[in-house]
């Protein structure tokens, strides 16, 4: 039994190191919306930056329950990073985001597009 439950928490590891959630990239009219799959984890831990005109996610959950001895263990603490470059059209100051069901939902607004002025020029 030892052998296994070793070779389990290297398989576990393994599969930490190389943990990349699943995401859609919806454009609307108005807006691009990024769905990130993130089941188990609350809102508390994601950290949402723009660095470099690019939106970085990282998400980290802290295993609490450290008096419990686990004979198998196959989820607790993870954590993940995942970037995503802005295009020129977005709204940086305006992206919004939430957790729902499991879903972070990250809202990209649009720029509005300025429409040509036009000027009427008299003739004398």
């Amino acid at each position: 039994m030892f052998k296994e439950t070793q070779d389990n928490l290297k398989a576990s590891v393994e599969r930490e190191a190389g943990f990349r959630p699943a995401a859609n990239v919806l454009e609307e009219e108005k807006y691009f919306l990024i769905e990130v799959s993130i089941p188990g984890f609350a809102k508390e831990d994601v950290k949402i930056n723009i660095e470099n005109d690019s939106l970085k996610i990282s998400v980290e959950k802290k295993s609490e329950e450290k008096e419990k001895k686990y004979l198998r263990r196959e989820f607790g603490a993870s954590k993940f990073e995942r970037s995503f470059k802005l295009a020129d059209t977005i709204d940086q100051q305006k992206i919004s985001a939430e957790v729902k069901d499991g879903i972070l939902n990250i809202t990209l607004p649009k720029n509005e597009e300025k429409k040509p002025e036009i000027h009427k020029i008299e003739i004398k």
